[in-house]
């Protein structure tokens, strides 16, 4: 589908009153279908940064905090297997259901060796964890994997103590957030966690209409002009704020935050047709090789005393 012509159904399906309902109402009367190619990038992905924060420090019992946990909360019960003691789930929506839960479980244990491999547990712990969930019981699954789910919330101001969380991390979520938003959704990071605390945040960089329409690059939102480019997030869930990669890291360090680690990929396909695509003027500063990111990893320390942020 030209993704034109997929906005337009988008923003037609957002009109809809009580939208989420409707969506929920079905998946109780249809089983959700998890895409197993999808979500097993997912799991890939989550473990790379379960991978990452490891390597600095351990997750045993440790207080993780998501934002944005969505339909699916797979990353959490990642994080749980790994062994953290509590995970907290948030969104500004409530988004998750038995259906989606059940969803969720399904794709974990069908990476089970995968899984068991990269996190070093045994298979009971992991079967333990991942049983098979009891229909339309969420709570039975979130007090088994030790969840908790804060949703509806507004992550740039949490009901939660200074210097309560140990771990806070995002998948494909952040290039959703307005950029003010963001900047307050990083300071609030910055108050939540402990001294030295880590956040690691894996971003989707590229274009997503192209998901949906392969004729174009991964790159090609960066023709547009802000004031043209908004008319494609009228239907609030494809809002995307086109911030590149070096953005979000300045925004990290004006919140106080020290890059310890960061990984992108520069797409070779998306450099070739920066060769031909007129480039909006908010993008003219910017290397080929920061508009050609499409995916990023980072991860970033609260240091062990607090620093003021930085103008």
């Amino acid at each position: 589908m030209r993704w034109q012509l997929k906005c337009l159904v988008d923003t037609a399906k957002a009109m809809l009153p009580f939208e989420q309902r409707l969506r929920k109402a079905k998946y109780r009367v249809f089983r959700y279908e998890e895409k197993l190619g999808r979500e097993s990038w997912t799991i890939k992905q989550g473990l790379q940064q379960i991978d990452w924060i490891r390597s600095v420090k351990s997750l045993e019992s440790a207080t993780v905090l998501e934002v944005g946990s969505g339909w699916q909360p797979i990353i959490p019960i990642l994080f749980s297997l790994a062994g953290a003691g509590r995970v907290l789930l948030t969104d500004t929506t409530r988004l998750c259901i038995p259906a989606t839960v059940d969803a969720a479980l399904r794709s974990i244990r069908a990476h089970k060796s995968l899984i068991i491999d990269s996190l070093g547990i045994s298979g009971a712990v992991f079967d333990q964890g991942v049983a098979q969930n009891s229909s339309q019981d969420i709570d039975r699954a979130f007090g088994r994997l030790r969840l908790k789910y804060l949703a509806p919330c507004d992550c740039q101001k949490l009901d939660l103590p200074t210097a309560s969380v140990d771990v806070l991390v995002s998948r494909a979520v952040l290039e959703h957030i307005p950029p003010v938003v963001l900047e307050n959704i990083f300071g609030e990071s910055f108050r939540i966690l402990k001294p030295g605390g880590l956040v690691c945040h894996f971003i989707d960089d590229s274009d997503h209409w192209e998901f949906e329409d392969k004729s174009i690059s991964r790159v090609n939102f960066l023709r547009y002009s802000d004031s043209v480019f908004r008319w494609t997030c009228l239907n609030k869930q494809n809002y995307q704020n086109r911030l590149r990669h070096p953005e979000y890291l300045q925004m990290m360090f004006k919140a106080g935050f020290s890059i310890l680690r960061e990984e992108r990929k520069v797409d070779a396909k998306a450099l070739a047709a920066l060769h031909d695509l007129p480039i909006g003027q908010r993008f003219q500063s910017f290397s080929k090789e920061d508009l050609a990111t499409i995916d990023s990893y980072v991860l970033a320390r609260k240091p062990l005393e607090a620093q003021p942020m930085h103008s």
